[in-house]
């Protein structure tokens, strides 16, 4: 049932309203101006009747009051007086839907009060539609732009700018039906990873946008950006992955606010150039956007979870990337090996190592060669004949260990660890690791420290 606020200083006034309206509406009263601008900061009705004529302050001057507040400036205002041509044309001039005179007129106060209600829904649906994009239901850019403007009083934020790579060969392939698909998904996706109080939006084409107000470690943010990316990969690539040659990937670019802008203009800014860096270094990773930007590709360019990892090396393109060339071999192995396991017996795991500090912090740039250096040794030492590794980044390894089930290649897997903490006497330094079987139904356990 909607809720009216009838506000008016005679109390015969109030009841007389309030009987003819009980049945239809909810109706709260006020006998004063000052008394409903208080009632409004606790409640939200759907239509205000307001006297013109009342002490201390009238009509006009709670008019003006309600629509300096934005929480209160769209609630539809009838107002009511004795006939006062005068009062009904400023009265209107100053926003109100609608004027009744006094003595009420029941049939004339409902009617009214229903049209203008009904007009309101409508006005309410199309300021909506106006807000929405139509294919995935998100902001628009105008509206998201118009958010984080608003937001420009907030200290902290953060404003991530995402793109679809290798979005123009699904159009190309399969038409602009199935992209369309595809945006929705990434969509969904995007929503499932973001809290009630962050706003998403489609900025255009296959760019996307998103903004987290408030105060948060980096590395939460990047753990957000990673999980988009996994799952934008796994939803989007799950549409065309029998039908193609290619996959597709995500690329993020982050900036911090205020250190990168302060309103929509300059963050995106920042995050477009983040985002371009990304691209410009393998794509498929996040990145912060930096004044001056590194020489070296930073860590989150190149990390991957076991899940992206099995379905990156299982694309049947040779396409250019930022593990392209060190997968090539890997990759046909794979291939051999999955097709061989589906026919037989055996057990087959691929494991993916990854070298963290304490608490699963990514270590430190400069630490990164040595590290990476050393557990490369670790598993050479440590993997049998017939097992197959190889480097994917600065500081992961994957490794295929045959004829192996979990049990056994949870055995391996802790010798690795064993070899690779007596080789580093680095306290902390933690090698992480992932473990699937191969060829099977891809089960990820849980990630083991």
């Amino acid at each position: 049932m909607k809720q009216i606020l009838i506000v008016d200083d005679v109390t015969t006034n109030l009841k007389c309203a309030s009987e003819v309206l009980k049945d239809s509406y909810e109706v709260t009263t006020a006998k004063s101006g000052g008394a409903a601008l208080l009632m409004l900061r606790q409640m939200q009705p759907d239509l205000i009747l307001l006297d013109v004529n009342m002490p201390e302050m009238n009509g006009f001057e709670v008019m003006e009051k309600l629509k300096e507040d934005s929480a209160t400036r769209d609630i539809p205002v009838i107002l009511t007086a004795e006939t006062d041509k005068e009062s009904e044309v400023t009265g209107l001039k100053k926003g109100a839907m609608d004027f009744i005179k006094k003595p009420f007129e029941p049939e004339i106060m409902l009617s009214r009060i229903d049209k203008i209600l009904k007009m309101s829904e409508q006005t309410k649906e199309l300021r909506d539609i106006a807000k929405r994009d139509s294919l995935t239901n998100l902001l628009n850019r105008r509206s998201f732009e118009k958010i984080v403007d608003q937001e420009e009083g907030n200290d902290k934020g953060f404003f991530l700018l995402l793109d679809l790579d290798n979005f123009k060969k699904v159009n190309d392939t399969f038409g602009h039906v199935i992209g369309d698909q595809v945006l929705i998904k990434f969509a969904r996706v995007m929503a499932e990873e973001v809290s009630e109080g962050d706003s998403i939006c489609r900025a255009g084409g296959d760019e996307f946008a998103v903004f987290i107000p408030g105060e948060y470690e980096k590395n939460k943010i990047k753990n957000i950006a990673r999980r988009m990316i996994a799952g934008i990969e796994f939803e989007v690539n799950d549409l065309i992955s029998d039908a193609c040659d290619f996959k597709l990937s995500v690329s993020i670019g982050i900036a911090s606010k205020p250190e990168d802008g302060r309103n929509f203009s300059e963050l995106y800014l920042a995050a477009d150039k983040a985002l371009y860096y990304v691209k410009q270094n393998g794509k498929r990773g996040c990145h912060f956007y930096q004044a001056e930007e590194e020489k070296e590709v930073e860590e989150e360019n190149n990390l991957i979870d076991l899940l992206q990892l099995q379905r990156l090396i299982r694309e049947k393109s040779t396409q250019s990337g930022a593990y392209h060339v060190e997968y090539d071999g890997f990759k046909r192995i794979y291939h051999f090996v999955s097709r061989c396991m589906e026919r037989k017996s055996q057990d087959v795991q691929l494991v993916l190592f990854t070298v963290q500090g304490q608490d699963g912090i990514d270590i430190e740039n400069e630490k990164s060669p040595m590290p990476i250096d050393i557990l490369e040794e670790a598993i050479s030492k440590s993997l049998r004949r017939g097992d197959v590794a190889t480097r994917c980044g600065n500081i992961q390894y994957v490794a295929i260990l045959m004829n192996a089930s979990k049990e056994n290649g949870t055995l391996v897997v802790r010798r690795i660890q064993k070899k690779f903490h007596e080789l580093a006497k680095d306290e902390s330094l933690v090698l992480g690791y992932e473990m699937a079987s191969v060829g099977r139904k891809e089960e990820k356990e849980e990630a083991e420290k």
